[in-house]
């Protein structure tokens, strides 16, 4: 079966369009009636300590991304992820099953400029079903503001993203509005390779407003002309709360990117 799926892949890249695509650009969205796909996979550890806690929350994590080119500057976005996560304290050695999520948004993204000053308006709206401890579905609206310049192969931009909860579950009551930025550079070969590095802070309004600043790094290598396969990570430098808390977050994953 895993050979199947790795063949098709591999004949849906060989066969989209003729020219290399710079499909590992922040900024790439695919050209009229084509569609990008965008595929992840990642284990993550995360650290919280507070209030007598000391616990390790250990997440896999799979995301299936998808861009369709309405116009050469407009796509329509859509994303499907599905995650895993057993928590475990650290001093008792006690575990137990923390989430298991599924997770899906679509919208729009436009490339307002697209020469070499760049700017990218980007919408969606998703669901999250969230854990046990529960009780009815999480609603929001991710909205994201991307600027950057193009020195031939280098390009550094910045973004910014605000995350507004609609519908709220139980346990996210008492108000989720979360927002971040990055300042990142990417550098890239068409047709040969990417790297993309970048730092990220963010901040939520929940009643313990986490704040954190994280590393994170991407790079690619093309397989085909519209094929790249990657590896990227994150790892949180600071992350503390409100309430005295320490929060620290580092993950590795896989990306296979396709173009057709």
């Amino acid at each position: 079966m895993l050979k199947q799926i790795l063949l098709t892949f591999t004949v849906l890249g060989v066969a989209g369009s003729a020219a290399a695509a710079d499909i590992t650009n922040p900024f790439f969205l695919p050209k009229s009636l084509h569609v990008n796909s965008i595929t992840s996979a990642d284990y993550s550890v995360q650290q919280i300590k507070y209030s007598g806690s000391n616990g390790r929350i250990y997440t896999k994590d799979l995301t299936e991304q998808l861009k369709f080119g309405i116009l050469d500057s407009l796509s329509v976005i859509g994303e499907v992820s599905k995650d895993w996560a057993k928590r475990k304290d650290r001093i008792t050695g006690l575990s137990e099953k923390e989430h298991n999520d599924l997770d899906w948004n679509a919208g729009l993204a436009w490339n307002i400029l697209c020469c070499g000053t760049k700017l990218q308006l980007s919408s969606v709206y998703g669901q999250n079903t969230p854990n046990h401890r529960s009780k009815g579905t999480y609603k929001y609206f991710d909205t994201e503001l991307k600027a950057g310049y193009q020195f031939k192969t280098f390009l550094p931009y910045v973004t910014l993203n605000v995350h507004t909860p609609v519908a709220q579950t139980v346990v996210n009551e008492q108000g989720n509005w979360s927002y971040s930025g990055k300042i990142g550079t990417y550098q890239g070969k068409c047709g040969v390779w990417g790297l993309d590095t970048a730092l990220v802070w963010g901040f939520d309004r929940t009643a313990n407003h986490m704040r954190s600043l994280s590393a994170e790094a991407e790079a690619s290598y093309y397989l085909a002309k519209n094929m790249t396969v990657g590896v990227y990570g994150s790892y949180m430098l600071k992350g503390d709360g409100k309430f005295d808390s320490d929060w620290y977050n580092k993950s590795l994953g896989a990306r296979l990117r396709l173009y057709f």
